[in-house]
């Protein structure tokens, strides 16, 4: 075997070797090793606003929430092995997580299709108040894992528009949980569609019917008093927090991202924003080392001996005379 060997000249110990490596490969080798791994629980916000078609995808126009799916979809892709990925849903005042943190790799099918089965009639309500959902989202994030981090995707559209006597305030430790506000959706106000079963829009949100759902506010503990004097001004904390007129809602039936109160709530609770413009922006987003954590995770070795086949390959394709003349002179300069 050992003269066997010594007969090849350089080019064929280098084809040898190579087809050896990617024979390795074709057994598809694995190994635990320790490497940069992302976690998150990424919550979609289901509300009707999301139906508004002011995103594209390759000149075609679809809904905020298609955009949104197809971008967590193509962020799937991005992340490595070992990470962990949870999937959860927004609307009313809740967040709910409808899947437990999974492998990336071993689950993605499940992932992925759980994520494109995604739909707005899953909602159990029609409002939409984004700062409940958003805190609600931080505490149970808290509650997997202290390495999960959260991506709120919304496009920040508030249904019934929120009285700022009655927001609530963060009750968590700032920059606690780790994540992003996501902003979804044009910044220019659009009407938000009303659709049928086969998602073909049917009509338009008017101002009056609007106005006729916006009885929904934002409770808060008081006092007898209040409420008393509340009343006697055409007002309730929860059931009219606007008063018997609402001037807040005259353009409710409008929505267009609003990067305002989402950089606000990114500010108070020390998340990132990102507004969400191209597809696979999530990609970078999701494998920000701020967000990594080191964790032993399965790890694919037929790169390893991969990129070392190819290089031999290519020695082997260099011609000889070319080698020869390299060789001498290295010889030449380490005898100088």
């Amino acid at each position: 075997m050992i003269s066997w060997w010594r007969k090849l000249d350089t080019r064929g110990k280098a084809l040898l070797l190579a087809i050896i490596l990617l024979m390795i490969c074709l057994f598809q080798p694995h190994m635990k090793l320790p490497k940069r791994v992302y976690d998150w629980l990424i919550v979609i916000d289901i509300t009707q606003s999301m139906n508004v078609r002011d995103m594209s995808i390759n000149d075609r126009s679809i809904s905020r929430l298609a955009f949104s799916k197809a971008s967590i979809r193509e962020s799937l892709r991005a992340l490595p092995c070992g990470s962990r990925v949870a999937l959860g849903l927004f609307t009313e005042r809740n967040t709910t997580t409808i899947t437990h943190p999974l492998e990336v790799c071993t689950h993605f099918s499940a992932i992925d299709e759980t994520v494109s089965r995604v739909d707005w009639r899953m909602a159990w309500a029609a409002d939409s108040f984004i700062s409940h959902g958003l805190f609600d989202g931080i505490a149970k994030t808290a509650k997997i894992d202290d390495q999960m981090n959260i991506a709120f995707i919304t496009d920040g559209h508030q249904a019934p528009p929120g009285n700022p006597d009655y927001m609530p305030k963060f009750e968590g430790k700032a920059g606690q949980v780790k994540g992003l506000i996501v902003g979804v959706g044009g910044l220019k106000p659009s009407l938000i569609p009303k659709l049928d079963d086969k998602d073909n829009i049917t009509g338009y949100w008017e101002l009056d019917d609007v106005q006729r759902y916006a009885t929904f506010g934002m409770a808060r503990v008081q006092s007898a008093l209040e409420m008393e004097q509340q009343q006697a001004d055409g007002m309730h904390g929860r059931n009219a927090p606007h008063g018997s007129a609402p001037t807040e809602v005259n353009h409710a039936n409008l929505s267009g991202q609003d990067q305002a109160s989402l950089k606000k709530l990114a500010n108070e609770t020390r998340l990132n924003y990102l507004n969400l413009q191209e597809v696979n922006q999530l990609n970078d987003a999701f494998s920000s080392r701020k967000t990594s954590v080191w964790r032993m995770a399965d790890t694919d070795l037929r790169l390893w001996f991969a990129i070392p086949a190819m290089c031999l390959i290519i020695l082997f394709f260099i011609p000889a005379t070319f080698l020869n003349q390299l060789f001498q002179r290295v010889i030449k300069r380490k005898r100088k």
